[in-house]
């Protein structure tokens, strides 16, 4: 039962934060870790442990399986060469640097040691950097590359993580063995990955085939998908995390093509409530961390604990900064047909990619992942340090790096491209296009005269909007000017008929059962319309 009702006080904490959020410019990440720093001085919640084995298996599977899931497929093959370069050339420059730089400021903290500490927080956290992002007006190239960096970096900082505690333990390291071991690693999870999604694929086909599209089981089944991909992968002594990425990539296309338009919106609906509450619970677990790390610390100087934190920020944030621009301008110096394809970079978006390594959820976990023993049964040399300074090291980049963000982007003033609009444009013109084809063959198939007047209302809606897709900014904005007028129309007479259906419940002239289903049909109808435009006239 105490499991039972700290994990209901959990949930009630994540949704009263979020509430709070609502009402600050703070992105609610930030909020979560500065309310389960809070919420650990509470009696019953000051020693909340979580294995980290458990945080892993728990909640990345479904975070970087929706983050793949999401992420725009055409763009990650275009940015695929910064990504792999963020990706393993930046995670190795960061572990490199942090520790000989480390082991140099602090002698008692062993190399071995200091490396695993520069293993620990060198993957940026998928989860940490969308939910920063995620409303930032930053390039799409900027988000792009960011968000595709953190889905596989972490794959490469626990590979390196791995061998730098094996270090520890033997006192031998080879970079021969660790370069084959992250290959293996890292190919046979996205092999696994892949498998275990088509598999998949194929079952949620076979069952529509077999007429069970039901909503409800298939939604269950896209719920397992990343366990089962990272379990597979684990059971294979493979990559886990690149096997749930590249489970969601392909899931993310599959899905589109296969799945009825029921069966989506049941889906999206529970992943959007699914992940808002494992996001919310971990960024709150990490904050309920905070303490106990704190108190685990030798009785050392404070103000020397201090600047270990912030010479580690300063590392991971200057050779990162250091690392973006000849990563971005060398290939393109190098090569003429990639500075035809691509064309040249502003520097000034190079400095966002640069500023957004923000870390996260699994740094933690990594660190606490970090043996009690090392070689012979010895004590791991500095485990309450690194413990201390991953997580140190998690906040300074939320707050940091995630609070100055906006500011940045307002400073830099960088110019929009607008290609997602005009996408969006191009692909509504065409929808609009060929529905209005089709019905003119309707119209010329037609023998009702009540089917054809309707085809003609709908000829007319298509041919408006091919003018509205088409016409320049001026002409748009009378176009939009006259849809905000019928919308709002329109969601006056659905606030009406909600009313009366309420009202016809109320008297008892109809039951709840019958309220649910025609409320069900409102509540749709209204969900097609925009809900930024007053139902008052």
């Amino acid at each position: 039962m105490l499991t039972v009702e700290l994990a209901l006080a959990l949930f009630l904490a994540v949704a009263a934060i979020g509430a709070v959020a609502k009402w600050l410019p703070v992105p609610l990440s930030i909020l979560l870790v500065a309310g389960g720093a809070a919420l650990s001085y509470v009696p019953g919640l000051s020693r909340v442990e979580v294995a980290p084995q458990l945080f892993f298996l728990l909640f990345v599977p479904p975070l970087l399986f929706s983050d793949g899931w999401l992420f725009p497929k055409r763009e990650f093959l275009a940015f695929l060469r910064p990504i792999l370069l963020l990706a393993f050339g930046l995670v190795a420059a960061t572990v490199v640097a942090v520790g000989y730089l480390m082991h140099w400021l602090i002698p008692s903290l062993p190399l071995a040691a200091a490396f695993a500490l520069g293993a620990i927080v060198s993957p940026t956290d998928a989860v940490a950097t969308e939910s920063v992002t995620r409303r930032l007006p930053l390039p799409p190239r900027v988000t792009h590359i960011v968000n595709g960096e953190s889905l596989i970096n972490d794959a490469s900082g626990l590979v390196a993580f791995k061998f730098a505690v094996a270090a520890v333990a033997t006192g031998t390291f080879s970079w021969v063995d660790a370069t084959g071991q992250l290959v293996l690693l890292a190919g046979g999870g996205a092999l696994a990955g892949f498998a275990v999604a088509l598999v998949v694929g194929y079952a949620r086909v076979a069952l529509i085939d077999l007429c069970v599209d039901d909503p409800k089981i298939q939604t269950i089944i896209s719920l397992l998908t990343p366990y089962a991909a990272y379990l597979a992968a684990e059971a294979l002594q493979v990559s886990g995390v690149l096997a749930v990425v590249t489970a969601g990539l392909y899931a993310g296309v599959h899905d589109s093509r296969h799945l009825s338009v029921a069966t989506r919106r049941h889906a999206w609906e529970v992943w959007a409530m699914v992940l808002y509450l494992l996001n919310g619970l971990a960024f709150l677990l990490l904050g309920l961390q905070l303490k106990p790390v704190m108190v685990a610390m030798p009785r050392e100087s404070w103000l020397s604990l201090a600047g270990y934190a912030l010479f580690l920020y300063a590392i991971i944030t200057v050779v990162r900064l250091v690392w973006v621009y000849p990563g971005t301008y060398l290939p393109l110096l190098l090569s003429e047909r990639l500075r035809r394809r691509e064309g040249w970079r502003d520097p000034r978006a190079v400095f966002l990619v640069g500023w957004a390594g923000i870390r996260g959820s699994v740094t933690l976990a990594a660190a606490l992942s970090v043996p009690l023993a090392g070689a012979a049964g010895a004590a791991f040399p500095g485990r309450e340090l690194i413990v201390f300074l991953a997580g140190t090291t998690i906040v300074l980049t939320l707050c940091i790096n995630g609070l100055t963000l906006p500011t940045l982007i307002r400073m830099l003033n960088l110019p929009r491209d607008g290609a997602a609009l005009r996408e969006e444009r191009i692909a509504r013109h065409a929808m609009a296009q060929a529905g209005a084809a089709a019905m003119r063959t309707a119209m010329g198939r037609a023998k009702d005269p009540g089917a054809t007047a309707y085809a003609q209302s709908l000829l007319a809606y298509y041919e408006r909007q091919m003018r509205r897709h088409s016409a320049d900014d001026a002409q748009r904005a009378e176009f939009d000017s006259i849809d905000a007028g019928e919308r709002r129309l329109r969601r006056l007479a659905l606030a009406a008929e909600r009313g009366e259906l309420h009202a016809l419940r109320d008297t008892a002239v109809i039951n709840d059962e019958t309220l649910r289903t025609i409320e069900a049909e409102i509540d749709h109808a209204e969900s097609l319309l925009t809900t930024d435009v007053p139902i008052h006239p």
